[in-house]
Parts: C-alpha cells; structure tokens; sequence
C-alpha cells in the first residue's frame, strides 16, 4: 500500500502525522509512506535528519494576515495544489492523509480532485479551517478528543485519539522532593510563557529551593531562561527541545506547559498533573479548549496568560505543591483520558479504506 501524509507547520501537526506513518510500516512494513509539509514549517528543520521520505511546498497560512499576505498565500496554495496534483499521479497513492494545518489543505486538495480516499486528522478539541473547509469530502475524520465528534456530527467520524511516537508505560506516580516540574512551550518554545515562569519563581522566593525544573525553552530563549534561574538560585536544566519526551514526563511530578493538542494527550497518557496556560492569540480558544478537557475530569488547572501571569502561576504552583495527596489524584484523573492505541487505530482504519480502494479499482 502506498500513502501520503500531509501535515505540518508546527509540531502539533507534524509529530502526529509521523506517528501514524512509522505505525503503518511497523504493522506492514510493504506499506510505503511519502509525508507533504510546508517549507515553511518545523518540519523543513526536522525531516531531513529523520530518515523518511518527504516532499516539502512552500506555502503559508492564510488567517491573520494582511491583505497582501494573503493573497500571495493564496498563490502559493495553488502552486502547491499543482505540485500536489503530480504528486499524487507520480507515486501512485491508494490513500492521502491529512494530519491538520494549512500544509496539509494542497494534498487534502488534489486528493478530493484525483477522487483517492482521504481521512483528515483533527487534533485539537476546535476543529482548524483547513479541516472544517475540507471534511465533508473525506472518507474518516479521526479526531482526538471526544468533545470533538460533536462538532462535526457526522457518522465519518472516529474518536481516535492523537497519535504519538512514543509508548508511554508510567511509573507508579510519586512526589518527589524537590518537586520536580517540567515546563513545555510547544515545539518551538514560548516566550510569555517562558517569561511567566522565571517571574512566577520569582514570587514565590524562597519556595524555589522546593523545586527543580527540567524547561523546553524552544532555541531563541535559551540564554534567557538559565540567566533567570541561576539569578533565582534554582535548580533547573534548560534546553531548547525535548527530544526524549517520554522519559521527561515519566520524571516529573508536574507539568506547566501550553495546551497544543499534543501536549494534553501526551499528558493524559502519562498521567501527569499539570496547569495550562494557554496560548492566548487563537481567535477560536483552540488551546483554552484542549486544556478544559482535562480541567474537566480535574486533572489540570488553567492559568491564563495576561498581564498577571508571573503572579497567578505563583499562586497555583505555590497551592498544588503543598497538597501532594490532589496532585496524586490529578495524575489518576489525567490517565481517564488518555487513548494510548491512536496511531494504531488509525492505521488499521487506513489500511481498510485503501483495500476497498484497490478492490473497486
């Protein structure tokens, strides 16, 4: 079986379109998988050292630009679709997936055109426009969270869970002392947040030699962060990117992360407590709403990033590590969420849509 998966921009949508893939070759290592992204993307940085095949478009964004921006978006876009479009001819494809993001609307694209079976990829609890523009022309929608299904109201749709590359077989959960806490901007870091941490410290003074952090800081703010913490004299290893997640939330007692779609499942499925604080310039709450699946069961609390961020976070971190019996119960909580055979799921749903391809071919 031959598949393209397109997706990327960002690791939210990269890293679970590469779980999917090195799922489908493990469970039949025949099948042959090209993966699309944007040059624009993380992926531009990442596929070249990982060993797969891909192709890259250059194509961006269209939402929150200027008018001028998104006009020549939109040329790059049908560019790309033409570069699609060869694609799909030259390499034969029984099957196009779309992992989400503006990387994967041209191969989504010329997917529907070619009339090749398409499933789309939902990672986040808000659907994303290249999804919402583009699902009722697929043959599956996979989404990661059952507040999802809703919003599509559709039988093509399959409570999936979010893919990821990694098994997650948690330790029995225990508070350590210091506290350990691991903090995650994303793939690419977060500033504020980054920031918002180093002043949350700050407030709490002396309560800092209580806690040892491990911080993806993404590459710009390195210096920045470890300046912060040995002014603090806090125990801290900063880095710019995590490359062995499983490991780094299996040590830790807490996250303070951002809530990208990735990030909450891999929590889930670590069964780690955690306080979200969301990316505050998505017009749709994307992040707020991600993190609201695990406040929900209450496995997580949500901090907002606004001016008093610093102080709230404080506060938070301050209240959570003096009750270790409720961060207990917040890592119990967080695993009712997890959904650890997703990638697997899918690529059993995949496969059955390109067999009944190649039987009516």
């Amino acid at each position: 079986m031959k598949v393209i998966i397109a997706g990327g921009g960002t690791g939210g949508h990269l890293f679970p379109a590469v779980a999917l893939g090195e799922a489908m070759m493990r469970e039949r290592p025949e099948t042959e998988v090209m993966f699309v992204g944007t040059t624009a993307g993380l992926e531009a940085r990442w596929m070249p050292q990982s060993g797969l095949r891909y192709e890259l478009f250059p194509v961006h964004g269209i939402r929150g630009h200027s008018l001028v921006e998104r006009m020549k978006a939109l040329v790059e876009f049908f560019a790309a679709l033409a570069r699609a479009r060869r694609l799909l001819g030259s390499c034969g494809a029984d099957l196009v997936v779309g992992a989400g993001g503006y990387a994967s609307a041209p191969m989504a694209m010329a997917a529907i055109l070619a009339r090749k079976p398409l499933v789309l990829m939902e990672e986040n609890t808000r659907p994303g426009l290249s999804n919402r523009m583009l699902w009722r022309f697929a043959k599956k929608v996979c989404v990661g969270f059952d507040e999802s299904a809703a919003l599509f109201n559709s039988p093509k749709v399959v409570v999936s869970g979010n893919p990821v590359r990694f098994a997650i077989e948690p330790s029995p959960y225990k508070v350590h002392d210091p506290l350990q806490i691991l903090v995650l901007g994303g793939s690419t870091g977060a500033h504020r947040l980054n920031e918002g941490v180093i002043n949350a410290l700050r407030n709490l003074r002396e309560g800092v030699i209580k806690i040892a952090l491990v911080h993806q800081t993404g590459e710009a703010d390195v210096g920045l962060v470890k300046g912060g913490y040995a002014a603090l004299g806090c125990r801290a290893q900063v880095i710019p990117f995590i490359d062995d997640m499983a490991t780094a939330l299996d040590r830790a007692d807490l996250l303070v992360a951002r809530s990208g779609a990735m990030t909450v499942s891999e929590v889930a499925l670590a069964g780690r407590p955690a306080i979200f604080v969301p990316y505050p310039f998505h017009r749709d709450r994307q992040q707020e709403l991600n993190a609201r699946v695990l406040e929900r069961r209450g496995a997580a609390v949500i901090v907002l990033d606004d001016e008093n961020l610093g102080e709230n976070l404080a506060a938070a971190l301050r209240e959570l590590a003096a009750d270790p019996a409720r961060l207990e119960w917040m890592a119990s909580a967080a695993r009712t969420a997890a959904k650890p055979d997703a990638a697997r799921a899918i690529a059993k749903l995949c496969f059955e849509l390109g067999a009944e391809e190649r039987a009516a071919a």
